[in-house]
């Protein structure tokens, strides 16, 4: 009886405590030209980004000098800034990592520092059941995917 029981409760327990880990969101942010020369190469000499300011959820931040070497091996789980990282055939700027919740239309500001501005739209719904994570993302009002390509 005792092992019928155990077998019951640990069943219910399973089915109705799941608990889930969401993966963090880390918003990639890639920059080329029209002719599609990436611009965050450090061989296309990057340094227009240093003084690039990005805020997101009243956390902000701004590139430094030594922000734009490339990070090239992993980083842990935590908030890291924005920072320069290299993809497997192009970089891009890193902004986070933050917890992914529910987020409904939250603003990523980019101030460039030739004084233009661009604006991504983050909306994120989380399905416990399932197990899925929905995310869109605009830039400047034009629906887009992460990484975010940006032309200037």
């Amino acid at each position: 009886m005792k092992r019928t029981l155990f077998i019951l409760l640990a069943v219910l327990c399973l089915n109705g405590c799941m608990i889930i880990d969401w993966v963090p969101v880390t918003f990639q942010v890639r920059v080329q030209n029209e002719n599609g020369k990436d611009l965050l190469d450090p061989a296309n000499d990057n340094t227009w980004l240093i003084g690039t300011h990005i805020s997101f959820n009243g956390t902000s931040d701004t590139l430094e000098e030594g922000d734009i070497v490339p990070v090239t091996k992993a980083v842990a789980v935590i908030y890291e800034g924005v920072r320069l990282e290299k993809g497997e055939d192009y970089y891009y700027l890193a902004f986070g990592e933050f917890q992914r919740t529910d987020y409904d239309n939250e603003v990523i500001a980019i101030n460039w520092p030739d004084g233009t501005y661009d604006e991504i739209t983050y909306k994120c719904r989380l399905n416990g059941v399932t197990v899925e994570a929905k995310e869109k993302f605009k830039l400047n009002g034009v629906k887009c995917s992460n990484p975010i390509v940006i032309i200037k």
